[in-house]
């Protein structure tokens, strides 16, 4: 039959199907081609491949009634839809489709072709079509609603150029289907039947949508109205992101007017109120979600109060980073990762050298700052930066968090010039700027990490640090790793291959995500001198000591199994057992309300604990189990409840027990901070320390700090003895040593009494809470801002750069013997002079 069809094909049907797959391809060009002016060739081709077929038929007589008009019609009404989102490519209506959508008009593009052979097909393919036609019908029919008030224009625009006929596409593709509907379809009982099936199932989809929409919203509305209504102490936003409903259509409201357009009202359906906010997808444009904020609404959270939702539950701090200019055009093309490893001494340093380009086909977008955020291994530290600044590498200084932001956003949103900084944040982050990268230009900077190994189940794990920011899907990575010594049975990574002197190498496309593994040997004594100050590397274990809790406090989330939470309240029989209850506070735990509290506890999706509720936190311990996501105190750091955790932090840590795998940004930030007295283990060990009473020592003091996750302790004493330790032992000494200082306070910055802290950053030259890093062009700039370089501060850490570093009086005495050297090298030379006078 198909043979028999295609020699019955007029010469205007097959002229109009090249045309049409030329017009495609045209379509598919200009959606992946980023300069503007190869898209309006694009356009250009399309439109008068449009405009060409139409007055061809209309001369030709093509369109006057004849048996084969509904191919030359069906084959322009295709091609108007294509040119239509050709135009769309360059002069934006619809922002991006889901990928749904773009089936459905493919389908319904289709299927409008195949209409012009209905009558010859077998009786399967006549109800296929049927139900397509009733399955797609409900899209050109939102389009031609969608467009409703810009027809007025579009019937102007005809006269003047033409190209605003694309306007009216929907309403050809409703015309067009319904004409088959009267001819084809509605006369047949059982083409009717399946095309009213299909059309209703459609509809049921798009009412189903809205219903879980006008629910979510208003689950996500009401629980804002009573948090924001309630003497709580926490923001109301935070409360929203604890009982947010599961599922996808929850995000899209929390990103309307961030990444989802939706007007408020029918007659704002125009260029009004498109969001601005760069965030991790492009712009989108789903018409189940514009129908459904029609019709119900947006949610009445403030879009900054969104976005701190959008941080926390679903992991977009990235994204929600101020920005001074605009990122869009930016890709990371290059990322070469080199690092010193010390497996005897548990410790790493490694520089990340990364290309950033401005690959922006419109050069009238100019300029644009390039934002990356780096995940460190836990306790790492940054302790170096560069800026490739006319081809040369400009070292950073280090200085204060406010100076360097203040210098940063001066020069670069006023001077527009060359700068770079990194700034520390919490969750074992760090943030990094870098402007300008001019068009068509690429720019260079280099981040240096000083990170303990990361001791794991017998084995010494190296992590290379991760980093979100311009596109690096086609970046090229490079990887040279030395080895100090090179442990037995070294697991590699995939890709990876031995070289020589101990390095291990690696090319290829980037990706961040491996580690390498070896066998945990046991730390190595060593130490580095500076500044009168020793630091010693020694081993660490955890001593364990009697401690017998009064009062036990369970931190239930949805982390919680029930299986746990039973086992321990079976341990605890008999003893007080509290719960934190965000609506009702502080509950005691009993027979009769153990199984309800859990149920409503476990559906919360984070906790924020208030250790300043423990009436006694001396004699309390908590019991904890967290996921990955939870508010930072950074988050919340104008609430009153922060005020009061500071204050009893401040006064007594508190005792904390783990049982999950990983550890909220929230208990993390105060664990780094020596803010709790932590302790990480299974719930069977935990009943086995109930049992005995036995936990972990405090051990550390004035002069010893411990990196547990590393075993290993940094002791600091009075002694300028020469050593041959990697500097590092300093730098995370110093960095520690900030941290346990600032306690709770860790993310409040530019407080006065902080200067002994800065005071140590600087000489370790580590980023901290209090420190960053910044490149600034030129010495005039330094000076403007008053930034100036610590002359005794171990400066930028570099590879090979381990070992001592004199002391002042060493200079002096290593100058002494050169002079002396030289004196006796060239004494003749200078006995010459003299007499020569």
């Amino acid at each position: 039959m198909e043979s028999g069809i295609s020699k019955q094909l007029p010469a205007a049907f097959k002229t109009g199907l090249v045309l049409l797959c030329l017009s495609l391809l045209a379509l598919v060009v200009s959606c992946y081609e980023p300069k503007e002016e190869k898209r309006i060739v694009c356009l250009l081709i399309t439109h008068m491949t449009l405009l060409i077929y139409f007055f061809w038929m209309w001369i030709s007589g093509a369109l006057k009634a004849n048996p084969d008009r509904r191919k030359v019609t069906a084959v322009f009404v295709v091609l108007l839809l294509v040119d239509a989102y050709t135009v769309n490519n360059v002069i934006t209506v619809f922002e991006l489709h889901p990928t749904w959508f773009v089936v459905t008009l493919s389908l319904l593009c289709a299927n409008i072709l195949a209409f012009c052979f209905f009558r010859q097909w077998p009786e399967w393919r006549r109800y296929l079509q049927c139900a397509i036609l009733g399955f797609t019908m409900l899209a050109p029919v939102y389009l031609a609603f969608y467009l409703l008030n810009m027809y007025i224009i579009g019937l102007i625009g005809l006269v003047a150029i033409g190209i605003s006929i694309v306007t009216f596409s929907p309403l050809f593709l409703l015309w067009f289907n319904l004409r088959m509907v009267r001819k084809e379809i509605w006369a047949i009982y059982h083409y009717r039947v399946i095309y009213l099936s299909a059309l209703s199932l459609s509809a049921v989809i798009v009412i189903a949508y809205t219903l879980v929409y006008a629910v979510n919203l208003r689950t996500i509305d009401d629980t804002y109205r009573q948090a924001d209504k309630a003497d709580a102490k926490l923001p109301a936003w935070i409360r929203v992101a604890q009982e947010l409903p599961q599922g996808f259509i929850t995000e899209e409201i929390l990103k309307t007017d961030i990444t989802y357009r939706a007007p408020q009202r029918l007659g704002e359906m125009d260029f009004l109120g498109m969001p601005q906010r760069e965030y991790d997808s492009e712009l989108k444009h789903d018409p189940l979600f514009i129908i459904s904020a029609l019709l119900c609404g947006t949610s009445i959270v403030p879009e900054e109060e969104r976005v701190k939702i959008l941080s926390v539950v679903y992991d977009k701090r990235h994204y929600a980073e101020e920005r001074l200019w605009s990122g869009k055009e930016l890709v990371t093309t290059k990322v070469s990762t080199a690092a010193d490893v010390w497996p005897r001494y548990h410790l790493a340093y490694t520089e990340h050298t990364i290309t950033v380009a401005n690959t922006g086909a419109d050069a009238w977008r100019g300029t644009e700052e390039a934002i990356y955020t780096f995940h460190l291994p836990e306790g790492a530290v940054v302790t170096s930066l560069s800026l490739w600044i006319n081809n040369s590498e400009e070292k950073a200084v280090l200085t204060t968090k406010q100076k360097a932001d203040t210098a940063y956003k001066e020069i670069v949103g006023v001077q527009q010039r060359d700068p770079s900084v990194v700034h520390w944040q919490e969750g074992n982050r760090v943030v990094v700027r870098v402007f300008p990268v001019a068009h068509l230009d690429s720019r260079k900077f280099k981040i240096g990490i000083t990170s303990p190994l990361i001791a794991r189940e017998g084995k010494l794990v190296y992590e290379p640090a991760w980093f979100e920011g311009p596109a690096y899907s086609r970046a090229s990575y490079e990887v040279k790793l030395n080895m100090d010594s090179w442990p037995k049975d070294m697991l590699l990574p995939e890709g990876f291959i031995p070289g020589k002197a101990n390095t291990i190498t690696r090319e290829g496309d980037y990706d961040g995500n491996w580690e390498l593994k070896m066998p945990d040997e046991s730390v190595e004594n060593a130490a580095f001198s500076f500044n009168g100050q020793r630091y010693t590397l020694l081993p660490h274990a955890p001593a364990y000591q009697f401690f017998a809790p009064r009062n036990y406090y369970l931190d239930i989330n949805h982390s919680w199994q029930y299986s746990d939470y039973r086992d321990i309240l079976t341990a605890l029989k008999n003893k007080p057992v509290w719960v934190f209850h965000p609506q009702k506070g502080m509950i005691a735990v009993n027979e009769g309300n153990q199984d309800t509290l859990f149920e409503e506890l476990q559906q919360y999706r984070f906790s924020v604990f208030p250790f300043h509720h423990i009436e006694d936190p001396v004699t309390a311990i908590v019991i904890s189990a967290s996921g990955s996501i939870s508010p930072q105190l950074e988050d919340i750091r104008d609430s009153p409840f922060r005020g009061d955790l500071l204050a009893a932090l401040v006064r007594q840590p508190v005792r904390l027990y783990d049982i999950g795998g990983t550890s909220s940004p929230y208990l993390a930030t105060l664990k780094e901070s020596r803010s709790l007295i932590y302790e990480n283990g299974t719930v069977t060990r935990l009943l086995k320390q109930l049992g005995s009473n036995s936990f972990v020592k405090p051990d550390e003091d004035n002069g010893q700090l411990v990196i547990a996750g590393a075993g290993m302790r940094i002791v600091r004493t009075q002694d300028s003895t020469g050593t041959t330790g990697p500097d590092h032992l300093a730098r995370l000494y110093a960095y520690n040593k900030v941290l346990k200082e600032l306690g709770p306070r860790i993310s409040a910055t530019g407080n006065g009494n902080d200067t002994a802290l800065i005071t140590i950053a600087r000489e370790a030259y580590v980023v901290s809470p209090l420190s960053s890093l910044v490149v600034l062009e030129k010495q005039a700039d330094y000076d403007k801002f008053d930034i100036k370089d610590d002359i005794n501060g171990l400066k930028n850490a570099s590879l090979k750069g381990h070992g001592s570093v004199p002391e002042p009086h060493e200079w002096a005495l290593f100058i002494i013997a050169v002079v002396l050297l030289a004196y006796v090298r060239f004494e003749k030379l200078f006995k010459r002079k003299s007499n020569a006078c």
